[in-house]
């Protein structure tokens, strides 16, 4: 009985324990050089295991997951990587977050075909983020 648990819920633990990082940009297809030094920039944050960012126009919207045992760290995170960005591209507006429903919100926005729509959601979000702090 304990050798046919520790086949099911071996490989259960394994993938829970897994160190790969999801990192998604959008929005930046004129110009594949920002998008890459971008996820870079985000991949390169140890505490980030997932995002997403999105540019239309000259804003950037970036939603991050931090590992789940540096949560009291998220806002020090989040600064830390727009402080970053800001540095590197100051024509850009841009907003980091660590809120788990931008992050959904955006995952949502990378699969929309209308860039109006995206337009008009990533400027809602913006607002709704700025509004909660």
């Amino acid at each position: 009985m304990k050798k046919l648990a520790v086949l099911f819920l071996g490989p259960l633990f394994l993938i829970g324990c897994s160190n790969e990082q999801t990192i998604e940009v959008s929005g930046v297809s004129a110009d594949e050089e920002k998008r890459v030094e971008i996820e870079d920039m985000i991949r390169n944050s140890e505490e980030v295991y997932s995002g997403t960012a999105i540019m239309v126009e000259k804003e950037l919207l970036v939603a991050i997951q931090v590992k789940p045992w540096l949560g009291f760290r998220e806002q020090k995170v989040e600064k830390k990587l727009q402080k970053e960005i800001e540095e590197k591209y100051p024509d850009l507006k841009v907003l980091v977050s660590s809120d788990y429903k931008m992050h959904w919100e955006t995952q949502k926005l990378l699969d929309e075909e209308d860039e109006k729509k995206v337009t008009e959601e990533v400027k809602k979000l913006k607002d709704l983020a700025k509004e909660e702090t």
